[in-house]
């Protein structure tokens, strides 16, 4: 049996390489950076006593292009190397488990990314340990030669790019030293750039963790001139193998507010996505932070999801909840003025943590029918009135309006999070009575009509539940406020029941089904006319059943609407006909 071995095309490995894994074509930078950072740490490792480390990065036009090179005074490459390392795809220098966890590039493809902008790449290496220079040349097409190079250099590696056609184009000057700035920005070895008309180092920042004294004000410009904003306060970021700062935000956020932040891996950006590393619930914030325990994934351009960067996360997370707490031991202004920029933020942060919900519940606003109230002030009026909280926000407006007068406080539980924080609020404070507004609350604020009122109405009442009839809304006479509401509809538990049915859908499958009595008065829809309105005390007058089957169905339609209600198809159909017959009686009279 004969054995064969795989043939590799590598431009369709390029393609691969450009279309599933990089982002950007402008990761080359990254991946020479990464090599070049790498070497340098290799040959520290062999000779502790070697010259101070370097990357020179030179930028010089040639033609209709542009000759890009990187140089390092790294370990460099013999000539065995460069056949094992260079040539072999999926080969890595960083495989041996004894050092791979002190680099980033351990998956021997980041030279590769090369041919994403290039034809051809030319690299010319001295070992540290041999002293002697070769030249490699590979190409796109998958050939490659190498010789002894003419050009002898110094211990270290140089790699050269010829940048063409709209890779010129994109990779100006500028744009290179703008990349090699975030790439390199936490790097501890110089990264000197000399273009044409640049020259400079590209990371000569002062991070503040890393001296022995920072005072606040210079951590908060750090973070200005990091994210190009202005924060309220900023958390420092301390764990394990981290190092770092959380920047709040002095704009309102949302879950679903986009934040980037600057994740480094040893120093190398690795990512502006947060999402697998800093708390969901802590999207007021923008973190700047360096990781050296965690595991790169392929394209180095994110995590992979194991226990380092859960540990990693933890840690994040408690630095947020212990800054937490030394505000409302320290400064409780602060507190304050957090949970009202970041109200919904910390209202997500609070309904997970007993301790972060009694720290920012007093601060925590909330609307409710007499304003937007503060949890303090909430816990206050439970002292003295009744309060109780909706589940919508339709239902809020539905209720407001009957509240006037009566002292008592609705709130708007109907908003994100607001119900599951007003629900534990009984537990974490004892004291506390609030309970969430039902349909059998209803009875606290419904008062029976007097019997002269209901006698006076008693005739209009059993047309108006005739005319109701088949819309499945019984009709009652009660006492509410406001007086200028004429009536008030509540939708009864078996609502969604009646839709069924009435749908045709399955009513063969509830045939001969036993419901019990369905008709009472609490899971049955009901409209309250209002015993105090004017107009409903006038319609005692009215002895015509076709007239008062019109009125209390535009009555009945009207407290649909005013609660909020979708009208379906049966409901608009039964308002265009009410109304015609309205205006058919003004115009003819009774026949």
């Amino acid at each position: 049996m004969a054995n064969y071995n795989f043939k590799v095309d590598l431009k369709g490995i390029i393609r691969l390489l450009s279309d599933n894994l990089y982002s950007s074509d402008k990761v080359f930078l990254r991946e020479l950076l990464q090599n070049a950072v790498d070497a340098i740490a290799a040959r520290k490792r062999a000779d502790a006593s070697c010259l101070e480390a370097k990357i020179t990065v030179t930028y010089r036009r040639k033609g209709n292009g542009a000759e890009l090179i990187f140089a390092d005074n790294g370990i460099g490459l013999t000539k065995e190397e460069i056949h094992t390392f260079l040539s072999v795809i999926g080969q890595s220098s960083k495989r041996d488990d004894a050092v791979r966890d002190s680099y980033i590039g351990q998956f021997g493809i980041g030279l590769l990314s090369c041919f994403l902008v290039a034809n051809e790449i030319k690299v010319i290496t001295c070992s540290a340990a041999e002293g002697k220079s070769y030249q490699w040349v590979g190409k796109s097409d998958g050939s490659y030669v190498i010789t002894e190079s003419k050009k002898e250099i110094a211990p270290g590696t140089q790699v050269y790019l010829k940048l063409t056609g709209t890779k010129y184009q994109f990779f100006t000057e500028k744009e290179i030293v703008d990349d090699l700035s975030e790439y390199g920005f936490l790097l501890k070895i110089p990264v000197y750039f000399d273009g044409e008309t640049d020259k400079r180092i590209v990371n000569n920042q002062v991070i503040p963790w890393r001296q022995s004294l920072s005072m606040a004000d210079d951590i908060m410009e750090f973070g200005e001139q990091v994210f190009d904003e202005t924060f309220l306060d900023v958390i420092p970021l301390i764990g394990d193998d981290m190092r770092g700062y959380a920047y709040i935000s002095t704009r309102q956020t949302s879950a679903n507010t986009l934040v980037r932040h600057k994740i480094f891996l040893r120093n190398m950006y690795v990512t502006d996505e947060g999402r697998d590393l800093i708390p969901k619930w802590a999207f007021f914030t923008r973190c700047i932070v360096n990781l050296d325990d965690l595991t790169p994934n392929a394209s180095r351009e994110g995590f992979t999801k194991d226990h380092k960067l859960l540990k990693a996360k933890g840690q994040i997370e408690k630095c947020i909840f212990d800054y937490f707490v030394s505000l409302s031991q320290y400064d409780v202004r602060k507190l304050k003025q957090l949970a009202q920029i970041h109200n919904v933020a910390i209202k997500s942060l609070v309904i997970e943590n007993e301790q972060i919900f009694k720290l920012f519940f007093p601060f925590l606003t909330f609307p409710t029918n007499q304003g937007i109230l503060t949890g303090f002030q909430i816990v206050n009026a439970s002292k003295k009135v009744p309060v109780s909280y909706c589940l919508q926000i339709d239902d809020f407006r539905r209720l407001s309006p009957l509240l006037e007068g009566t002292g008592s406080l609705l709130v708007n539980g109907g908003y994100l999070y607001d119900a599951g924080i007003l629900q534990k609020l009984p537990k974490y404070y004892k004291n506390v009575k609030i309970t969430v507004f039902d349909n059998s609350s209803y009875d606290n604020l419904l008062v029976d009509a007097t019997a002269e009122q209901a006698e006076a109405l008693e005739g209009f009442l059993n047309y108006a539940r005739q005319g109701l009839e088949k819309s499945h809304c019984g009709v009652a006479l009660k006492k509410f406020s406001p007086v200028s509401l004429q009536a008030l509809y509540v939708q009864g538990e078996d609502a969604l029941f009646h839709g069924t049915m009435d749908n045709n859908s399955f009513s063969n499958f509830f045939e001969g089904f036993d419901f019990g009595d369905l008709e009472d008065d609490k899971s049955k829809d009901m409209l309250y006319l209002n015993s105090e309105n004017s107009f409903v005390q006038s319609l005692g007058q009215v002895q015509d059943a076709p007239l008062a089957h019109s009125i209390i169905q535009v009555i009945y339609i009207q407290a649909l609407l005013a609660g909020h209600y979708t009208l379906g198809g049966a409901e608009t159909e039964l308002m265009n006909r009410s109304l015609q017959q309205l205006m058919e009686y003004a115009l003819y009279g009774s026949r």
